[in-house]
């Protein structure tokens, strides 16, 4: 039994000395196989340079015809008070295609950057050719709750009929080249979507709804202070009298008050005296834009590029330097 445990202890001891030595070995291989890159990439050094330096060219050229140069991807939520989530959706896609086709005259007028004679501005140019790509995702209410939960940007939900779209308000997320101009651009997309033909005619029948409600109201109101002054509410008319089965029985009847009625109808016709005077935009940010991410800058683009080129050489003039022992290897395995 003694002799049992003792070979076993030195099985375990010969398979940690055999692990070591695989693992120096193959150390030692490694280093082998680096000095030798090494030493070829500096043999090399001129090619291999000339290869990076193509590569970062191509790099700069690929940045410039795609126009690739930092961008940063900007999100804010816009509330819409007389319009719904489905037409700006697709006036934001009409506003993107302009982006798309580079017109930025089209787009700087479409977002109001315009001087008197209804042309753009030099500011409103140089904001448009700054905006790359304009899109509109939907809030969506999958738990029913009345409140929305998630923004839809993978259009999942699109033919989902379990889950609610929420239509009074959109997610708007812009891409642009420079940080400036994003107030420019957030106040022209106020401007574009606010004055739509649909949008304002909305708008126009929301202001009129309001003036029609606040008469409706403070009439409602008049005719319940009316009724609280009548005749019955006084102190003689509070009694009235029944007959059943011979003896009258006096009672005194429930006093019926509509103070909180006449409250609640002032309250509401406040309200919208309110919204009436301060004018709310059809459209509106309730926040700033936020950055949510940031493209590679022209430099790391250029430098990933110049690192491609560089490897490629480098395997090509292996392969070309090491071509006679690659064929002689292949023959040998035919000879085999």
């Amino acid at each position: 039994m003694e002799q049992q445990n003792n070979n076993e202890e030195l099985d375990l001891v010969w398979l940690f000395k055999a692990f070591y030595e695989k693992c120096r070995k193959a150390k030692e291989w490694f280093k082998c196989k680096v000095r030798h890159a090494l030493r070829f990439a500096w043999k090399k050094k001129i090619a291999l340079t000339i290869a990076f330096i193509i590569g970062i060219g191509g790099g700069i050229c690929q940045s410039v015809m795609e126009n690739y140069f930092t961008k940063y991807t900007l999100e804010s939520l816009a509330f819409l008070k007389t319009t719904s989530a489905d037409v700006c959706d697709d006036l934001l896609e009409s506003l993107n295609l302009f982006c798309k086709k580079k017109n930025y005259a089209k787009v700087a007028e479409m977002m109001g950057m315009v001087d008197e004679t209804g042309k753009a501005t030099k500011e409103g140019l140089k904001a448009a050719s700054k905006l790359k790509k304009v899109s509109s995702y939907f809030w969506i209410d999958d738990r029913h709750s009345g409140a929305p939960t998630e923004v839809d940007k993978n259009g999942r939900y699109l033919k989902d009929t379990s889950v609610v779209r929420i239509y009074d308000r959109l997610q708007i997320e812009i891409v642009t080249s420079e940080l400036p101009v994003v107030d420019t651009i957030k106040n022209g997309l106020v401007h574009y979507l606010s004055t739509n033909e649909e949008v304002k005619r909305n708008y126009d029948s929301r202001q009129e709804m309001l003036k029609k409600m606040i008469v409706q109201y403070n009439a409602e109101a008049g005719v319940l202070d009316s009724l609280r002054r009548q005749e019955y509410f006084s102190e003689a008319y509070r009694k009235k009298t029944m007959q059943i089965d011979g003896p009258m029985i006096v009672s005194e009847s429930n006093r019926q008050l509509f103070h909180d009625d006449i409250l609640k109808l002032k309250n509401k016709s406040f309200d919208c005296e309110i919204e009436l005077q301060k004018k709310v935009a059809s459209v509106y940010f309730n926040r700033d834009f936020a950055i949510t991410s940031t493209s590679p800058k022209v430099l790391t683009l250029s430098l990933i590029y110049g690192a491609i080129a560089y490897v490629v050489a480098f395997i090509i003039l292996g392969f070309i330097d090491k071509r006679k022992s690659i064929k002689k290897y292949l023959e040998s395995e035919d000879e085999d």
